[in-house]
């Protein structure tokens, strides 16, 4: 019987881990000490959402998106993010981070510990003085050294040549002679009637966009509009129960990318709003 369990409780971990895989991490170094981290992996479609290690509690400019490039909400959480996956088969986390680099006089150090393996970018002109093991591999792409890194802690140091100068600017030629005032005004007023015309022709455009709406969408705008032209997030997932939360925030991010509304951050909540036309 101790046996048979010990199998079960192996498998529901097996099981547990193999909810996602991670099949490239990219992280790239910028010459101010900015890291670019890209994460590609693959995820159970029917799991609702998967939670990845962060290479810092630090992070900023986070965007996940599906194999659609639609955007996929998500919770951070110290140094892990929880992303709601549910239909998705692939994942791309992306994010940006200060907090892997420091620097003393000229020496630049990268350090970090990886669960899975990843490439290191080191910035362009670096020099590596130091690394604590030996990479799996280094490599050069265009100005770039590349590092292959196995899972582990690892600490990475280089130097940076400094920037090339620019290159000598070319005399300074002889201005063309000025058109007269007349002709100004006359091109000002053809842009100005050229403006007037795409404003006028994106005016009578925005029926045609309403009308390729699906029916849940125009349901929410309908929703907005008897609200006042705002609503909460919350509200709108209690409004269409049969609407699941992770497919009503990609459908409001829709409505948002295609400018029929807005949304804000108000404390912890989302607020939906109709975005009006100047008319």
């Amino acid at each position: 019987m101790l046996i048979c369990f010990a199998l079960l409780v192996f498998v529901a971990q097996v099981s547990a881990q193999e909810s996602y895989t991670i099949n490239r991490t990219i992280v790239t170094v910028y010459r101010d000490g900015v890291a670019h981290v890209r994460v590609e992996a693959s995820v159970d479609p029917t799991e609702p959402s998967v939670t990845l290690p962060l290479l810092s509690s630090s992070v900023y400019n986070v965007l996940a998106l599906d194999e659609d490039n639609e955007p996929l909400y998500y919770e951070v959480s110290e140094a892990n993010i929880t992303i709601y996956t549910l239909g998705a088969s692939r994942l791309v986390l992306e994010y940006d981070t200060d907090a892997l680099t420091s620097k003393a006089a000229r020496m630049w150090t990268v350090s970090f510990t990886t669960p899975h393996q990843l490439d290191l970018y080191l910035p362009e002109g670096a020099t590596i003085i130091y690394f604590n093991a030996p990479p799996a591999s280094i490599r050069t792409e265009g100005e770039r050294l590349v590092l292959t890194l196995p899972p582990g802690v690892w600490e990475v140091s280089y130097v940076l040549e400094a920037p090339p100068s620019p290159p000598p600017q070319p005399p300074p030629q002889p201005q063309p002679p000025q058109l007269p005032t007349t002709y100004l005004a006359l091109a000002a007023l053809c842009v100005a009637v050229a403006v007037i015309a795409s404003l006028l022709s994106l005016r009578h455009r925005r029926p045609l966009a309403l009308e390729s709406l699906k029916k849940e969408e125009a349901d929410v705008l309908h929703f907005l509009r008897e609200r006042g032209g705002r609503a909460l997030e919350a509200e709108l997932r209690e409004a269409f129960p049969y609407i699941p939360k992770t497919t009503m925030w990609r459908l409001v991010k829709r409505l948002e990318k295609r400018g029929l509304v807005t949304v804000e951050k108000v404390g912890m909540q989302n607020v939906v709003k109709l975005k009006r036309s100047k008319d």
